[in-house]
Parts: structure tokens; C-alpha cells; sequence
């Protein structure tokens, strides 16, 4: 009776450790998918706060900011505050904000910073979750910066000093 025992919590075991070990495999599986989807800018479409819809195909070229935010977040306010008073679209970089949200909060959350008078600043909003699968990581505030010819420099999960955000958009390495 105890060899069976013993037997069962070995094959209970060994299951159980298979099950995470594919489950785990899988995961980095999916995380080098997106990688290779985000390596250069993404084509996508999506709804701007305006009403019309923008498609990532209009950008010819670098260097851009894409962020990925919430106006509930806290960190999100602080560090889209930061990248507005550095004065990034005077330097000719394009930034992308985009949330899922719902149009009115983006846009009363915006109003604070007054992006409307920059044609360097495109805000969407991404209800349907199209970004889901092509960025796989869901971390809010996400930063991805992408060189004049649209490559991936850096990506960015969580809040960063505006100072880390520049870096890598000024050297593109």
C-alpha cells in the first residue's frame, strides 16, 4: 500500500511539474512571437480621440514614442506630465498615446495637457484590445521607442524618469 501511495505522488508530482514546465514554455513562447511582431513599428488602425481613425502606416519614419496608459493610473499622469514638458515633439518625435479607456475619459484625462495643438501627438483609444495580442505584456504605463527607421530601441514597462525615456530616444541604442 505504501509503494502505491508512493507511486501516486511521484506521477502527481512529475505531472504537475510537466504542466508548469510546458505551461512556462509556452509563455516565452508567446513573449518571442511578440517580440518579432514589435521589432518594428507595428501596423495597426485605431480610432484617435477626433473621431478619425489612424493607422501606423502613415508614419514614414522616426523617431516615435508609443505609450501605453491609463487615466487612472497615477504613474501614467506623472510620467505623460514629464514627456510633455521635455518638449519631444519640438524635436520632431512623434508620440502615439494610446489606452483602452473609453473616448471621454482619455479625453478629459488629456485636456490636462493640452495635446490637441500638437500634430506630433496622436491619442487613441484601444477598446477593442487590438494592441492585446500584438503587445503581449499588458503593463500600463509601457513605453516603446522606436528609431527613425521605426525599429525597436527599447521597450519600457512601467514608470520611467524622463531622463531613461530620452536616453534611448536621443542615442537609439
Amino acid at each position: 500500500m505504501k509503494n502505491l501511495v508512493k507511486t501516486l505522488v511521484i506521477i502527481v508530482f512529475f505531472g504537475l511539474l510537466l504542466f508548469i514546465v510546458t505551461g512556462i514554455l509556452k509563455r516565452v513562447k508567446e513573449i518571442k512571437v511578440s517580440e518579432d511582431k514589435i521589432s518594428t513599428l507595428p501596423h495597426f488602425s485605431l480610432p484617435d480621440l477626433n473621431g478619425r481613425i489612424f493607422n501606423t502606416s502613415e508614419i514614414r519614419e522616426g523617431p516615435v514614442l508609443l505609450v501605453r496608459f491609463h487615466p487612472e493610473c497615477g504613474h501614467c499622469g506623472y510620467e505623460l506630465n514629464e514627456i510633455f514638458k521635455s518638449g519631444l515633439t519640438a524635436r520632431g518625435v512623434m508620440v502615439l498615446l494610446i489606452t483602452v479607456a473609453p473616448e471621454n475619459e482619455a479625453a478629459a484625462f488629456l485636456a490636462q495637457f493640452d495635446t490637441c495643438k500638437d500634430d506630433n501627438i496622436v491619442s487613441m483609444t484601444d477598446t477593442a484590445l487590438v494592441l492585446s495580442d500584438i503587445f503581449s505584456r499588458n503593463v500600463i504605463p509601457s513605453n516603446y521607442i522606436y528609431d527613425k527607421e521605426l525599429k525597436l530601441v527599447k521597450a519600457l514597462y512601467g514608470e520611467y524618469k524622463i531622463e531613461t525615456i530620452l536616453k534611448y530616444l536621443e542615442t537609439g541604442e
